[in-house]
């Protein structure tokens, strides 16, 4: 496939799916077609549905620039379980702390095991990169991790994960997100937006003071998010975004995120992902 003018996205795993054509699971994993051709993988899901929907699809993994990992839960990891699947041996870049092991506790539900599968620790430690801070990895391809929290700021999962020997909460420093950097504006991709939603749009636009923000896509965690938040969230996206700013919330976005950005953006801005889903700038 020729290079396209702008960066494509094609969502290869989500909670929810595009149409019958594709599966889901609870996860996320989106291909990013750069405008020289080059293509990064962001996140690989729970398990192998990524590679079955890039099949479907008609999109090679073959050969790719790389892989970025969002943060060490196995919904964003697993699937690095089939990595000797992938022809070309790509890197992959995530930060040092997503190898922590970690669990969740939540009322009346059972322990959920979260971390870095054991299979995907072995097959993907000899191929990882670290990156803290902020760090270049193509063309106008940007990877955000130690996003500053600021006091009282939301977090969206703060004191919902412990160590594994359950001696205390984990901090969940490991969260990342990928800014596309396009003549008209940003795209930030995000796994699940630990950091929180408007604490990484307030260090994108620090490091980008001149940029407008011309999309957001991905797992957003906003699903617990109150009334205040959600328009705090929205507020700073208004003052940054372009006319056409676009809005994509899937996996742990939550439905009342995506209602309470539409009534600020409209129906046309704001949609849902969904596996399956092509993402193309004009």
């Amino acid at each position: 496939m020729p290079a396209a003018p702008n960066p494509v996205l094609s969502v290869l795993a989500d909670d929810t799916v595009s149409s019958e054509e594709f599966v889901c699971e609870h996860a996320l994993s989106i291909l990013i077609r750069l405008p020289n051709g080059k293509r990064w993988l962001f996140d690989t899901g729970t398990t192998d549905v990524y590679l079955e929907n890039a099949k479907r699809m008609g999109e090679s993994l073959d050969d790719l620039s790389g892989i970025v990992i969002s943060h060490g839960h196995e919904d964003h990891t697993g699937g690095l379980m089939f990595y000797p699947r992938l022809k070309g041996k790509p890197p992959v870049f995530g930060h040092p702390y997503i190898w922590h092991k970690s669990y969740q506790v939540r009322p009346d539900k059972p322990l959920r095991i979260t971390g870095i599968p054991y299979m995907s620790r072995m097959h993907v430690s000899p191929v990882f990169v670290p990156v803290n801070n902020t760090k270049q990895l193509d063309d106008d391809l940007y990877f955000f991790t130690d996003i500053p929290r600021e006091p009282g700021s939301f977090a969206p999962t703060q004191g919902n994960f412990f160590n594994e020997d359950g001696t205390g909460p984990v901090p969940l420093i490991d969260d990342g997100s990928l800014v596309v950097k396009t003549g008209k504006g940003l795209i930030v991709v995000m796994g699940c937006a630990h950091a929180g939603y408007t604490n990484i749009l307030k260090a994108v636009h620090k490091a980008f003071p001149e940029e407008n923000l011309m999309a957001v896509i991905g797992g957003l965690h906003l699903g617990n998010a109150s009334e205040a938040v959600l328009k705090e969230a929205a507020d700073f996206t208004d003052d940054i975004r372009t006319a056409d700013f676009r809005f994509y919330g899937g996996h742990c976005t939550g439905g009342k995120a995506i209602a309470y950005f539409k009534s600020r953006f409209g129906d046309d801005a704001v949609q849902s992902l969904g596996s399956g889903k092509v993402i193309a700038f004009e």
